[in-house]
């Protein structure tokens, strides 16, 4: 009950706050729940941006007071723009709906009442809910531990702002790079994030995977949202919409389970809103200027929590504009068309501008010279454009709709404007794909780099275009008109299949999320959680000394102990942790036998010396941790198969050098190997394990 709770609450949090706002601008409520959260993620940028310029605590309070001023100026706006005549957008599809004009429904009759529209939201709200079923059986009712590299810094970046309250773009250098100035990192997930903390089950890892069952759930809303609107009002194509983007392993799935990359997951789920947004500017709709100040507004959302996300998002966005300017009949629609997406960026522009110029060159240079190895053949990438699926029928019903979507886009002249997005950022999507996966060369990372040459990644955003153009693809197979008469019936058992087909995937889906991103390890296994938590019933202050590439630094997230390394070390660790730090990682082993050592342990305090067995990269066991069972100034108090905790005694600071004893290394190695698992650099393979004596392997 307690996991139900996180999670109604994190959806509630992601979705209320800028629902409000697009509700009290004059949008119908349809497209504030989709466009909700991209406003939402703007709030959160803005108020952290606020308090830690005016040094204030983010929390609920200065999160409520942001929302509130928030509020107070969508309000302002509607009511001017009601006393300059101009008609709320909800208001006009009133007007519309009683004079036989507009979108509409083109799935039903008019005048059939509200059954079927309220049999139709049940069903894209029961879809919406796949995605926080699966995340909550993978992740044991919110309770696993995110594995992987990424999920160390969020946890830490969660747990630091709620302990701390600073939230600004340059805060989290404590968590990840603590002698880096420059440090720069988009921290809206995570202050958002840290609002769910003081809640019943909302520690770390608690809050990581309410936020991720939001992420699901708010995407499979939008994306229902947007086809609905994108192909006539129909309410089938916005249900078979759902059904993809509920049944994708590539998207919500693949993210949160790889790396994990959760901030830019929750800025996937937001495009969704941000492109219905920009059609109803493409389609030079009633209440264009409310339109465009929220899509600029949400533009700038999207931005905080992950500027990659934000210039994905500008590729279907810029084919609306392209498309809506083509469409439109005369100079003067074409002008309000354009003029409109100029206002969007106009308001995205100030806190664009202003972060870019928080970011370092060196943030830029590590971009440009990033790079995976490729792993497949050309066309086995191009094949990979459709392989959305967790299981290959699946992937084949998908493929099958959105082709037919596809053709459904082209064929019908009434569809070629809307659909020209989700057509256009498919296209654009998967070129990307295909070049970060198969094609190599430094020119390919001009266009990949900004997504960290990653074509997991770019497979993540397909889904969105792809759900979209499956919904066209499933409405085309049905005749316009009534689902009930006969001619429709053809369609209709084709659109079944492909719909059990689509959804089959769901059977493997919560296992293999479970082993790829929630399992026992590699970053806590079971046997380190226990010592883990075991250090927390010790802890009398100081810091903890801990291998940073074995997950033993979720022990701050978990319990609020500071350690050491809070994160993974990238490829230049001197300057991302210092010397001193430096100096522990290899050659802590030498506490009380070094004086430079031991002096550097008494400025950091620390006090206690963790070691696991899991390993997240990097280059084996750092050689300050090989022999540590040999230091007597070391007091082994807990212990398991798959962790150890030792008590760092006193020493004096003014000790004479001494040789150490035997087991620990003679010298220390005058280059100590790069610290990352970045494929530019041949790091040692740490195999499955590395043993607590600090050999490499099982």
């Amino acid at each position: 009950m307690a996991a139900l709770m996180l999670i109604a609450a994190a959806v509630a949090l992601l979705v209320a706050p800028g629902a409000a706002i697009c509700l009290a601008v004059g949008t119908r409520w349809r497209d504030a729940v989709a466009a909700g959260p991209a406003l939402t993620l703007a709030v959160v940028a803005v108020g952290t941006t606020v308090t830690a310029a005016v040094d204030v605590r983010w929390g609920p309070v200065s999160a409520g007071v942001a929302l509130v001023v928030a509020l107070l100026g969508a309000v302002a706006f509607g009511i001017a723009a009601r006393v300059a005549g101009r008609v709320p957008d909800r208001v006009a599809d009133r007007r519309a709906g009683r004079s036989g004009e507009g979108d509409g429904d083109d799935d039903e009759p008019r005048g059939r009442g509200p059954g079927p529209t309220l049999a139709d939201l049940v069903v894209v709200v029961v879809l919406a809910a796949v995605p926080t079923v699966q995340i909550l059986l993978a992740t044991r009712g919110l309770t696993a531990i995110p594995q992987g590299w990424d999920a160390i810094f969020h946890g830490g970046a969660t747990r630091f702002i709620a302990e701390t309250g600073r939230a600004g773009v340059a805060d989290l250098a404590p968590v990840g790079q603590p002698a880096n100035e420059n440090y720069f990192y988009p921290d809206t997930y995570h202050a958002l994030a840290a609002l769910l903390v003081g809640l019943p089950g909302g520690v770390p890892p608690g809050a990581l995977n309410a936020v991720s069952a939001a992420t699901g759930t708010v995407f499979v809303l939008g994306a229902a949202v947007l086809t609905g609107r994108l192909c006539g009002g129909s309410r089938l194509a916005a249900g078979a919409a759902a059904l993809v983007a509920a049944s994708a392993w590539a998207f919500p799935y693949l993210p949160l389970g790889r790396g994990p990359v959760l901030p830019f997951a929750l800025g996937i789920a937001v495009i969704p809103g941000l492109v219905l947004l920009g059609d109803h500017l493409a389609a030079r709709r009633p209440w264009l200027v409310g339109h465009g100040l929220l899509l600029g507004a949400g533009m700038a959302g999207a931005w905080s929590v992950h500027p990659s996300v934000a210039l994905a998002a500008a590729v279907p966005l810029a084919a609306q504009a392209a498309a809506g300017v083509l469409a439109a009949p005369a100079a003067r629609p074409r002008l309000v068309v354009a003029g409109a997406f100029a206002l969007a960026g106009a308001i995205a522009a100030p806190y664009v501008v202003w972060s870019v110029s928080m970011v370092s060159s060196s943030t830029t240079g590590a971009l440009a010279e990033f790079s995976w190895p490729r792993e497949m053949s050309v066309w086995r990438a191009v094949a990979g454009v459709l392989d959305l699926g967790p299981i290959a029928v699946a992937s084949v019903g998908i493929a099958v709709a959105v082709l037919v979507g596809l053709g459904s886009a082209v064929a019908d002249p009434a569809r070629r404007r809307p659909l020209a997005a989700p057509v256009v950022a498919l296209a654009v999507y998967g070129g990307l794909y295909v070049l970060a996966a198969a094609v190599e060369g430094d020119w390919v990372r001009t266009f990949t780099g900004f997504w960290w040459d990653d074509y997991y990644r770019f497979a993540s955003l397909l889904v969105l275009p792809s759900a979209v153009l499956a919904g066209a693809g499933v409405r085309a197979l049905v005749p316009r008109g009534s689902l009930r008469r006969p001619a429709a019936r053809g369609g209709i058992a084709v659109a079944v299949v492909l719909g059990l087909v689509v959804a089959s995937g769901h059977v493997v889906l919560a296992e293999h999320l479970r082993v790829w991103g929630y399992g026992d390890g590699p970053a806590v296994t079971a046997q380190e959680r226990v010592v883990l938590d075991a250090l927390d019933a010790r802890y009398e202050g100081g810091s903890v000394v801990n291998d940073p590439f074995d997950g033993t630094a979720w022990v701050y997230a978990l319990h609020g102990v500071p350690v050491v390394f809070g994160a993974p070390l990238a490829d230049d660790p001197v300057a991302q942790v210092g010397a001193d730090r430096m100096t522990l990682y290899t050659s802590f082993n030498r506490y009380g036998f070094d004086p430079g050592v031991t002096r550097v342990a008494r400025d950091l305090d620390v006090r206690w010396v963790v070691v696991g067995t899991g390993v997240v990269g990097g280059p084996g066991r750092p050689t300050g941790f090989i022999g540590l069972q040999f230091n007597p100034h070391l007091r082994l108090v807990e212990e398991t198969t798959g962790a150890r905790l030792y008590e760092v005694l006193p020493v004096p600071a003014d000790h004479a050098p001494l040789p150490p004893p035997p087991g620990i290394p003679v010298e220390v190695p005058p280059v100590q190997p790069p610290n990352t698992d970045s494929p530019l650099v041949a790091a040692a393979p740490a195999g499955p394990g590395t043993s607590l004596d600090g050999a490499t392997g099982p």
